[in-house]
């Protein structure tokens, strides 16, 4: 029996950590430029440190030009020279924050190629940087730094050199599962999978993001409901002045106890054991502030008990054979089909068809053949996964 050779360590960039790119971008731009191919991208942010969610590192990598690392806080208004070159097609690991951060700064791609998706279509188990590097290219990468604070300046060296590694082996990563994806006849799966990524809008935001505190803190009275919306609300406020992720101002359970407690007073808010640590008190004042609006509310303007952020347009799938058997009849024999075709592919189940998609064409039915693949395709499912699925399901269900 042959063992499987271990993978290769690489703990630093083969041609070496290259300087940090900022007065200079000009120079940086004119490399890359004389490079060739499409551009190896990723950034760092620092959600779990600051408010914003920019990028506070660039990292590209071409053929020809190498890795150049960019910093771009305080040259914003300097990139007209890296938006025209980088009109191009992108290489990126999870591309969708990073193609949000980096089109705010002007910088959007012509195409992209997301090895993460490449990895989901070819059925790989692992599908983080680190494990796809291994399994198509023997090289392992140390994953040391994604939670850090990539606002520090200067960045420390191994933060440098962890970020010069995330883009080293893109190219090489595109050129291995591009074969692989040829092979397997899914090269124009992944193509269009690339584009949806590529014209995502973000998901809008919650419309009370409070209220999953409230449930794991068990709370039910209104007050003290109205009490954590409004606390909740003033430490976002803080967050945005003092860019910290609103964690780091209060932690969400403390916000939430505070509000179940339901303070009468400042001096209740400011002896609070809650507020024991001197970063916390300090903000008495405005915690406070916030619970005295919501004691003054008019009942009328407490909210209500219960809430349900349902963004889809069909119950639980547990509740269907109540509200309408039909539709869990449909959803017992559609369910099984995707997941049968799945298994045919060696690939996830939600690869081959969204599950939200599944729910609603279960729920909503369908005539024919054809209304079923346009319910498909206005739910956004891609040509190559309505002709995979669409007709086997008709038969499944319909059949």
């Amino acid at each position: 029996m042959t063992l499987p050779e271990p993978a290769r360590l690489l703990d630093k960039p083969r041609e070496g950590l290259p300087p940090v790119t900022h007065d200079d971008i000009d120079d940086a731009v004119a490399r890359l430029a004389a490079g060739t191919g499409p551009f190896g991208v990723d950034t760092e942010r620092a959600n779990e440190m600051h408010y914003s969610s920019r990028a506070y590192l660039i990292q590209i990598r071409r053929e020809g030009a190498g890795t150049v690392l960019i910093d771009p806080v305080g040259i914003e208004d300097r990139l007209d020279g890296l938006k025209k070159i980088m009109n191009e097609a992108w290489i990126l690991h999870a591309a969708h924050q990073d193609l949000v951060c980096m089109a705010e700064l002007g910088l959007r791609p012509t195409s992209v190629f997301d090895t993460e998706v490449a990895a989901l279509l070819l059925g790989y188990e692992k599908i983080s940087l680190q494990a796809v590097c291994e399994r198509a290219l023997g090289w392992t990468l140390a994953k040391e730094y994604s939670r850090s604070d990539w606002a520090q300046r200067p960045l420390p060296l191994p933060m440098l050199t962890y970020a010069a590694l995330d883009v080293e082996l893109l190219g090489e990563l595109r050129e291995v599962m591009t074969a692989e994806l040829k092979e397997l006849g899914r090269f124009e799966w992944f193509a269009q999978e690339c584009e949806e990524v590529r014209l995502r809008k973000p998901a809008p935001p919650h419309q009370q993001p409070w209220r999953r505190s409230s449930r794991q803190a068990g709370i039910r009275d209104q007050r003290a409901l109205a009490m954590l919306r409004e606390l909740w609300n003033a430490r976002d406020d803080l967050a945005k002045r003092r860019d910290l992720a609103p964690h780091k101002v209060l932690p969400n359970a403390v916000l939430a106890e505070l509000a179940k407690r339901k303070p009468r007073s400042r001096a209740d808010v400011a002896t609070s054991s809650l507020l024991r640590k001197g970063a916390r008190k300090q903000d008495a004042d405005t915690w406070w502030h916030a619970i005295d609006i919501a004691w003054h509310l008019d009942e009328r303007m407490l909210p209500e008990r219960r809430f349900s952020e349902q963004r889809d347009p069909f119950p639980p799938t547990n509740e269907w054979v109540r509200k309408r058997p039909e539709a869990a009849e449909r959803w017992a024999r559609l369910r099984p089909t995707v997941l049968e075709i799945a298994e045919e592919l060696g690939i996830r189940q939600e690869v081959v068809l969204k599950p939200r998609t599944q729910k609603l064409v279960a729920w909503n039915g369908w005539d024919s053949l054809t209304e079923l693949e346009a319910h498909l395709a206005e739910d956004g499912a891609r040509p190559w996964q309505i002709e995979l699925t669409a007709r086997r399901i008709d038969d499944a269900v319909r059949g």
